[in-house]
């Protein structure tokens, strides 16, 4: 049923798929299981291979906004979350830094 969810697929019509297409789908799902969650490697490649990967360091300007954004935010269950930055977007940070600059005010 796993592989019917991700394919977003009725369970009648992944038993219409051919019994090799079928086993290499839920082949995948096995091995996706398998995968580190934090790194997206899986322990058999590194039984085979104790140098399967090396680190690489890579900056992602997204992720430093993201970051700078979290720092001294102390709310439970905060995230940072990127958004298009369109005229819209634009118009509701405004109003969003108007009204808690309103509320530091009457304080």
């Amino acid at each position: 049923m796993a592989v019917c969810a991700d394919y977003k697929i009725p369970h009648s019509a992944f038993l219409d798929w051919e019994p090799e297409d079928r086993a290499k789908a839920m082949a995948f799902m096995v091995a996706k299981a398998d995968e580190c969650v934090m790194c997206g490697t899986s322990g058999h490649e590194w039984e085979h291979d104790k140098n399967a990967y090396v680190p690489i360091a890579k900056f992602c300007h997204g992720c430093n906004i993201k970051k700078a954004a979290s720092e001294g935010e102390s709310s439970p269950g905060t995230t940072i979350e990127l958004v298009r930055n369109t005229p819209l977007q634009r118009a509701k940070t405004q109003l969003a830094l108007e009204e808690r600059w309103s509320r530091r005010n009457k304080e």
